[in-house]
Protein backbone atom coordinates (compact mmCIF):
# COMPACT_ATOMS: atom_id res chain seq x y z
CA UNK A 1 0.00 0.00 0.00
CA UNK A 2 2.57 2.53 0.78
CA UNK A 3 4.55 1.54 -2.08
CA UNK A 4 1.45 2.23 -4.34
CA UNK A 5 0.91 5.56 -2.32
CA UNK A 6 4.38 6.69 -3.17
CA UNK A 7 3.86 6.13 -6.62
CA UNK A 8 0.66 8.03 -6.97
CA UNK A 9 2.52 10.74 -4.47
CA UNK A 10 5.46 10.92 -6.55
CA UNK A 11 3.65 10.98 -9.54
CA UNK A 12 1.18 13.44 -9.75
CA UNK A 13 1.80 17.50 -9.98
CA UNK A 14 -1.71 19.42 -9.45
CA UNK A 15 -1.63 23.15 -11.31
CA UNK A 16 -4.59 25.68 -10.48
CA UNK A 17 -5.54 28.14 -12.85
CA UNK A 18 -6.89 31.48 -10.70
CA UNK A 19 -9.07 33.63 -12.89
CA UNK A 20 -10.31 35.84 -10.31
CA UNK A 21 -13.99 37.95 -12.00
CA UNK A 22 -13.42 40.73 -13.78
CA UNK A 23 -9.58 40.25 -13.97
CA UNK A 24 -8.04 42.69 -16.70
CA UNK A 25 -4.41 41.97 -17.66
CA UNK A 26 -4.82 38.84 -20.07
CA UNK A 27 -2.04 36.01 -18.99
CA UNK A 28 1.38 35.84 -20.77
CA UNK A 29 1.12 34.00 -24.13
CA UNK A 30 4.18 31.69 -23.23
CA UNK A 31 5.81 29.58 -19.97
CA UNK A 32 8.54 30.38 -17.82
CA UNK A 33 10.26 27.09 -19.68
CA UNK A 34 9.67 29.10 -23.18
CA UNK A 35 12.50 28.94 -26.01
CA UNK A 36 12.34 32.59 -26.78
CA UNK A 37 14.55 35.19 -26.57
CA UNK A 38 14.06 36.67 -23.30
CA UNK A 39 14.50 40.50 -22.80
CA UNK A 40 15.02 41.07 -26.45
CA UNK A 41 12.70 42.60 -28.95
CA UNK A 42 11.40 39.99 -31.44
CA UNK A 43 8.88 39.91 -34.29
CA UNK A 44 5.89 37.88 -33.24
CA UNK A 45 3.45 36.82 -35.95
CA UNK A 46 0.54 37.61 -34.00
CA UNK A 47 1.35 40.16 -31.57
CA UNK A 48 4.64 42.15 -33.60
CA UNK A 49 7.20 43.92 -32.20
CA UNK A 50 7.08 42.34 -28.13
CA UNK A 51 9.36 41.59 -25.46
CA UNK A 52 9.24 38.75 -23.23
CA UNK A 53 10.64 38.82 -19.56
CA UNK A 54 10.64 36.40 -16.81
CA UNK A 55 11.55 36.73 -13.18
CA UNK A 56 11.50 33.81 -10.79
CA UNK A 57 12.88 32.99 -7.29
CA UNK A 58 11.97 30.75 -4.25
CA UNK A 59 8.32 29.64 -4.52
CA UNK A 60 7.29 31.92 -7.71
CA UNK A 61 7.72 32.37 -11.23
CA UNK A 62 6.29 35.52 -13.26
CA UNK A 63 6.51 36.06 -16.82
CA UNK A 64 5.29 38.63 -18.70
CA UNK A 65 5.27 40.18 -22.68
CA UNK A 66 4.98 43.71 -23.46
CA UNK A 67 3.92 44.61 -26.99
CA UNK A 68 2.18 47.94 -28.13
CA UNK A 69 -1.18 45.56 -28.04
CA UNK A 70 -1.03 45.55 -24.57
CA UNK A 71 1.10 43.87 -21.59
CA UNK A 72 -0.17 40.14 -20.36
CA UNK A 73 1.07 38.34 -17.10
CA UNK A 74 0.97 35.27 -15.28
CA UNK A 75 2.23 34.73 -11.86
CA UNK A 76 2.73 31.14 -10.89
CA UNK A 77 2.95 30.03 -7.04
CA UNK A 78 4.69 26.39 -6.17
CA UNK A 79 4.64 24.78 -3.28
CA UNK A 80 4.18 21.39 -1.96
CA UNK A 81 1.79 19.47 0.45
CA UNK A 82 1.86 16.40 2.41
CA UNK A 83 -0.50 13.64 0.53
CA UNK A 84 0.75 10.77 2.78
CA UNK A 85 3.37 8.84 4.52
CA UNK A 86 5.16 5.68 3.60
CA UNK A 87 7.43 3.16 5.61
CA UNK A 88 11.37 2.86 5.15
CA UNK A 89 14.11 1.23 7.25
CA UNK A 90 17.08 2.18 8.57
CA UNK A 91 20.22 1.45 10.33
CA UNK A 92 21.82 2.04 13.41
CA UNK A 93 24.55 0.29 15.30
CA UNK A 94 23.73 -0.45 19.36
CA UNK A 95 25.40 -1.95 21.70
CA UNK A 96 24.17 -4.94 23.79
CA UNK A 97 26.32 -3.77 27.01
CA UNK A 98 29.13 -6.46 26.40
CA UNK A 99 31.78 -4.74 24.26
CA UNK A 100 29.84 -5.54 21.01
CA UNK A 101 28.24 -3.87 18.36
CA UNK A 102 25.72 -4.61 16.25
CA UNK A 103 23.32 -3.23 13.67
CA UNK A 104 19.61 -3.00 13.96
CA UNK A 105 17.00 -1.91 11.29
CA UNK A 106 14.55 0.40 12.46
CA UNK A 107 11.22 1.62 10.77
CA UNK A 108 10.75 5.52 10.13
CA UNK A 109 7.61 7.13 8.53
CA UNK A 110 8.72 9.69 5.87
CA UNK A 111 6.53 12.05 4.32
CA UNK A 112 4.85 11.64 0.63
CA UNK A 113 4.94 15.18 -0.95
CA UNK A 114 3.13 16.33 -3.67
CA UNK A 115 4.09 19.48 -5.95
CA UNK A 116 1.18 22.01 -6.71
CA UNK A 117 1.35 25.29 -8.44
CA UNK A 118 -1.10 28.04 -9.14
CA UNK A 119 -1.55 30.57 -12.50
CA UNK A 120 -3.07 34.03 -11.34
CA UNK A 121 -3.15 36.91 -13.89
CA UNK A 122 -3.19 40.69 -12.10
CA UNK A 123 -5.63 42.70 -12.03
CA UNK A 124 -3.46 45.72 -12.58
CA UNK A 125 0.36 46.35 -13.08
CA UNK A 126 1.08 49.58 -11.39
CA UNK A 127 4.39 51.51 -12.48
CA UNK A 128 6.40 54.85 -10.75
CA UNK A 129 8.17 56.39 -12.76
CA UNK A 130 10.13 59.82 -12.53
CA UNK A 131 7.58 60.81 -9.66
CA UNK A 132 4.58 59.63 -11.26
CA UNK A 133 2.33 56.50 -10.86
CA UNK A 134 0.95 54.55 -14.04
CA UNK A 135 -1.72 52.21 -13.78
CA UNK A 136 -2.52 50.06 -16.44
CA UNK A 137 -5.19 47.68 -16.40
CA UNK A 138 -5.53 45.77 -20.18
CA UNK A 139 -5.99 46.58 -23.50
CA UNK A 140 -4.36 48.65 -25.89
CA UNK A 141 -1.44 50.93 -23.89
CA UNK A 142 -2.49 54.26 -24.03
CA UNK A 143 0.03 56.74 -24.92
CA UNK A 144 0.95 58.52 -21.83
CA UNK A 145 1.90 54.72 -20.00
CA UNK A 146 3.78 54.07 -23.91
CA UNK A 147 5.60 57.30 -23.41
CA UNK A 148 6.74 56.71 -19.65
CA UNK A 149 8.05 53.26 -20.37
CA UNK A 150 9.92 54.63 -23.68
CA UNK A 151 11.48 57.06 -20.84
CA UNK A 152 11.87 54.58 -17.96
CA UNK A 153 15.61 54.99 -16.71
CA UNK A 154 18.09 51.96 -17.39
CA UNK A 155 18.40 49.48 -15.36
CA UNK A 156 15.77 46.70 -13.35
CA UNK A 157 12.22 48.29 -12.95
CA UNK A 158 10.28 47.68 -9.69
CA UNK A 159 6.44 46.99 -10.36
CA UNK A 160 3.32 46.31 -8.07
CA UNK A 161 0.98 43.25 -9.32
CA UNK A 162 -2.63 44.51 -7.90
CA UNK A 163 -4.69 41.78 -7.61
CA UNK A 164 -8.97 41.51 -7.51
CA UNK A 165 -8.52 40.73 -3.94
CA UNK A 166 -6.56 43.96 -3.60
CA UNK A 167 -3.23 42.29 -2.41
CA UNK A 168 -0.45 43.16 -3.89
CA UNK A 169 3.09 42.10 -5.10
CA UNK A 170 6.03 44.02 -5.71
CA UNK A 171 8.83 42.62 -8.40
CA UNK A 172 11.42 43.44 -10.64
CA UNK A 173 11.49 43.74 -14.44
CA UNK A 174 15.36 43.14 -15.91
CA UNK A 175 16.76 45.68 -17.27
CA UNK A 176 17.63 43.88 -20.65
CA UNK A 177 13.49 44.33 -21.06
CA UNK A 178 13.51 48.10 -19.29
CA UNK A 179 16.07 48.92 -22.51
CA UNK A 180 14.05 46.83 -25.02
CA UNK A 181 10.66 49.19 -24.49
CA UNK A 182 12.32 52.06 -25.58
CA UNK A 183 12.12 50.68 -28.96
CA UNK A 184 8.94 48.71 -28.27
CA UNK A 185 6.81 51.84 -26.94
CA UNK A 186 8.55 54.63 -28.73
CA UNK A 187 6.54 54.00 -32.01
CA UNK A 188 3.89 54.04 -30.22
CA UNK A 189 4.57 57.21 -28.04
CA UNK A 190 5.08 59.12 -31.02
CA UNK A 191 1.97 58.04 -33.19
CA UNK A 192 0.07 59.27 -30.57
CA UNK A 193 1.46 63.07 -30.98
CA UNK A 194 -1.00 65.24 -33.20
CA UNK A 195 -0.30 66.09 -36.38
CA UNK A 196 0.92 69.54 -37.02
CA UNK A 197 -0.64 71.41 -40.07
CA UNK A 198 1.41 73.36 -42.37
CA UNK A 199 -0.08 77.16 -42.41
CA UNK A 200 -2.21 77.95 -45.48
CA UNK A 201 -0.70 80.82 -47.27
Amino acid sequence: MYKSLLRLGLGLTFTLLMVPKGFAVQPAPINQDASVSWSSVINDPFDGRVVYDKNFGDGFAFVSSWSMQGIRATYTTYWSTVVGYRTVWRTRTVSDGHNKRREVNYPVQEPIYESRSRKESPQAILFAISGQVYTYEGGSVTPELATALSNAPRGNMRIRLRWADGRTTDLEIGAGTVESWKSIFRVTAAASEPAISEPKK
